[in-house]
């Protein structure tokens, strides 16, 4: 009998390996069908300007470095001015 902490991993673990078998069941029966108002919706998305070839996309980079920045900013600890 297994206790403590890996007892309770086995637990979830088979949870998830059902959930997962019970996920590829449904998926074998669903069957998705595209209306012609989701596909206009998907052709008005690929035109938009920043999804078209060459756009500029390092926007995200930035934003990304700024939070970085402003983390770090936020959790350096500073020595005490004497």
């Amino acid at each position: 009998m297994r206790r403590g902490r890996i007892g309770e991993m086995d637990k979830d673990f088979e949870r998830v390996l059902r959930g997962l078998d019970e996920a590829r069941e449904f998926a074998k029966t669903y069957r998705f069908e595209m209306t012609d108002e989701y596909r206009a919706l998907i052709a008005r998305v690929e035109a938009l300007p920043r999804n078209r070839s060459g756009a500029h996309r390092n926007e995200r980079w930035l934003g990304s470095r700024a939070g970085r920045r402003a983390l770090r900013a936020r959790t350096t600890r500073r020595a005490p001015a004497l």
